[in-house]
């Protein structure tokens, strides 16, 4: 940050000097490096998610730059905002995914009619599971919140994802319908299906959104010690027996929440067209502060 002085040496003595700040700016690359992004990421997060902007520039011309404590501000509330998940957690999220597996549970893929398949039904249930665990311990580190979620296996849709709420050493249920909703790290949009604001029944009073960064081969990192043991005598096994990752924890970011109410009906996003109408909102224009959260527990 530049300091500058203004003033002159020939001025009466005791004439006031005025401190001039100079802010400090990034260049685009330079703001994709200190915020730790890969430059996918940071352009969604920046076009179209509204999680940060760039300075005013002549006419939308011109290059891109970015002020450092807008940026600073941005990272430092992204790491509050941000869980460790670890390896119990993870296999609860996995132990409610492989039990839905197994009861011949349909889904299809996301406003298409395809069937997943079974790495991507298990990744998708872990994900969801997990953004709601990550709620769990966010309230819990954050405001000292006790919260009750709701892991059974149902063959009716789960309305609601908080089932209870700790008041003077009980649990009762939640004053409001709560629904989480997980999506990709770099997902710009909170997005719910049709049915799910449409239909009262169905509908949650408040949605919370999460960003899990689960790793695409996170069954490969669980059950890395059988398949060493499986393929240890196969042809192939020097090329990638020190590549194979072990397990670590999962980070995941409780993005923040909104009413119902406060959710754009579209038809599409920016890079995906949907089948249907379907509710949706930027990232970056949900409540996630301290003062946000606080006004989401007085209601629960």
């Amino acid at each position: 940050m530049c300091q500058q002085w203004r003033g002159s040496s020939n001025l009466p003595r005791g004439t006031r000097y005025h401190k001039i700040v100079m802010k400090k700016t990034f260049s685009k690359k330079e703001a994709v490096a200190y915020l730790g992004l890969d430059e996918k990421t940071f352009d969604n997060y920046f076009k179209n998610a509204a999680e940060f902007s760039c300075l005013n520039r002549n006419g939308g011309r011109g290059r891109f730059y970015f002020d450092e404590d807008a940026l600073r501000k941005w990272k430092d509330g992204l790491a509050w905002r941000t869980v460790g998940l670890n390896k119990d957690d993870y296999a609860l999220c996995l132990d409610f995914a492989l039990a839905q597996h197994f009861r011949n549970y349909v889904q299809s893929d996301f406003g298409t009619g395809r069937q997943r398949e079974f790495g991507q039904k298990i990744t998708n249930w872990v994900k969801g599971q997990l953004g709601e665990v990550a709620v769990k311990k966010f309230l819990k580190r954050e405001f000292n919140e006790d919260i009750e979620l709701d892991f059974d296996i149902r063959d009716k849709i789960v309305l609601q994802d908080i089932t209870a709420v700790k008041e003077n050493g009980k649990m009762r249920p939640p004053k409001i319908g709560i629904g989480i909703k997980s999506s990709k790290p770099k997902s710009a949009f909170l997005v719910l299906g049709e049915n799910e604001i449409r239909i009262k029944e169905r509908r949650s009073d408040i949605y919370i959104y999460c960003r899990p960064d689960i790793p695409d081969d996170h069954l490969l990192r669980l059950t890395k010690k059988e398949i060493n043991k499986a393929v240890k005598d196969k042809p192939h096994y020097s090329k990638y027996k020190d590549l194979m990752p072990d397990f670590i924890n999962i980070s995941c970011e409780v993005v923040g929440w909104c009413y119902y109410s406060e959710l754009r009906e579209v038809k599409q996003i920016p890079g995906q067209e949907f089948e249907g109408i379907r509710f949706v909102k930027e990232s970056g224009l949900l409540k996630k502060t301290k003062q946000d959260w606080r006004e989401l527990i007085k209601q629960l």
